[in-house]
């Protein structure tokens, strides 16, 4: 079975989320992540973040939540723009699959726990091609403008779902799972949806 999963580089819940995907991988689920533009309005030379700024308590939860997973977390001194980041992510997805999950953890990656532009295309160049897909052709398509629609058919999938945040999780039925729910939360969540489609 396939659950349907809506993220952004830029939410750190997000990055907490690839932890509860593999709760839901070793339960045999195939997750499918999706592009959702969270912050469109963030302007294209990004957003300063101040460490004690009003983001101080979010980043605490998150590094906690993050230490529990065994996760790498670093404060992040910069919201990106990351509409080409998401692009750049979906049009690997269905055109390089073989190189999706490395590209997408390595976003996650470069964004919360080394630090790195994401938004900087020679930055998204290197994951690309370190995931095993031809940077050049993706980046070509991308600034062509041919993995704008597909991000928009993404957003526009999410908002008939009626997400309105990032992680959301579809597990069948109309039900909508906003957010990064504790382990054994979701855990349970997950096991009876497989019983059920079992």
């Amino acid at each position: 079975m396939e659950v349907p999963c809506w993220s952004d580089y830029l939410c750190p819940w997000c990055y907490v989320g690839q932890d509860r995907a593999k709760l839901l991988e070793e339960r045999g689920v195939t997750v499918v992540h999706l592009p959702y533009e969270l912050h469109p309005e963030i302007p294209a030379e990004g957003r300063r973040v101040r460490p004690d700024g009003r983001l101080e308590a979010t980043f605490d939860r998150i590094e906690a939540a993050c230490a529990e997973a065994g996760m790498p977390f670093r404060r992040p001194e910069r919201m990106p723009n990351t509409r080409r980041a998401l692009e750049t992510a979906e049009w690997v997805r269905r055109r390089h699959p073989d190189s999706f999950a490395s590209l997408h953890a390595a976003l996650f990656h470069a964004q919360f726990a080394t630090g790195e532009p994401i938004d900087d295309p020679d930055v998204l160049d290197r994951l690309v091609a370190e995931a095993g897909a031809p940077a050049a052709v993706v980046r070509a398509a991308v600034e062509a403008g041919d993995a704008s629609a597909a991000v928009d058919e993404s957003m526009a999938n999410a908002r008939e779902a009626g997400v309105a945040s990032t992680p959301a999780w579809s597990l069948g039925e109309g039900f909508v799972v906003p957010g990064v729910p504790d382990r054994a939360t979701f855990g349970r969540w997950i096991d009876r949806l497989v019983a059920r489609s079992t």
